[in-house]
């Protein structure tokens, strides 16, 4: 496997990458504010972290730190550096890191009905390539700040309680969220309405 070494991020380090790689690899909906992840960082509520191959970035992890679990909150390899096992690299490094914790929690763009061909592609190579590192499918999904999730659990111990899982990540939004933003824009679980689908 692909060594990387691995590095906590500095909040000028963070902008740069917020600016030159987040807004290239992430839809607008799913990016949290720069200032909120600056915030968080400052709190010691998120891991910020950086892996190299010798002084050149090659990706990040951002993640959101609760009292047991842990939210993998954005991964990314950098532009230029995708394929060829990077993601794999660090997601065993993040395992290796957070394996003493309830484990990790991974939100990752359901599949849906009305999905290009092109995009519902993406989506599954994207949900495969977390079942393939050892994540497992936790049986719900959110809806937050209107984008649909699928939910992955990943665990030193290869299982994970749903309803633990479920609970902890509730409270990790309610944590950072204004309590009218979080009622109106975070469900977890989606409550489907009468007569729709999951």
């Amino acid at each position: 496997m692909m060594e990387l070494d691995m590095r906590v991020l500095s909040r000028q380090q963070m902008r740069r990458i917020y600016r030159w790689e987040m807004q290239e690899a992430f839809p607008r909906g799913e990016l949290k504010p720069l200032w909120t992840i600056l915030r968080l960082m400052e709190r010691g509520e998120y891991d910020a972290l950086g892996f190299y191959r010798g002084e050149e970035l090659v990706g990040y992890a951002l993640l959101r730190l609760g009292e047991r679990f842990v939210l993998l909150d954005y991964l990314a390899a950098c532009q230029g550096k995708r394929g060829g096992g990077v993601g794999s690299a660090m997601l065993g490094q993040l395992q290796r890191r957070y394996a003493a914790t309830g484990g990790l929690l991974a939100e990752v763009e359901a599949l849906e009905e009305d999905l290009s061909p092109e995009e519902g592609e993406k989506r599954r190579r994207r949900l495969a390539f977390y079942t393939r590192n050892g994540f497992f499918d936790l049986h719900y999904q959110a809806d937050i700040f209107r984008v649909r999730y699928a939910m992955l659990g990943w665990s030193a111990s290869g299982s994970m309680d749903t309803g633990e899982a479920m609970e902890a990540h509730r409270a990790l939004y309610r944590l950072g969220t204004l309590l009218p933003l979080y009622r109106r824009y975070v469900h977890i679980p989606i409550q489907e309405k009468e007569g729709t689908k999951p």
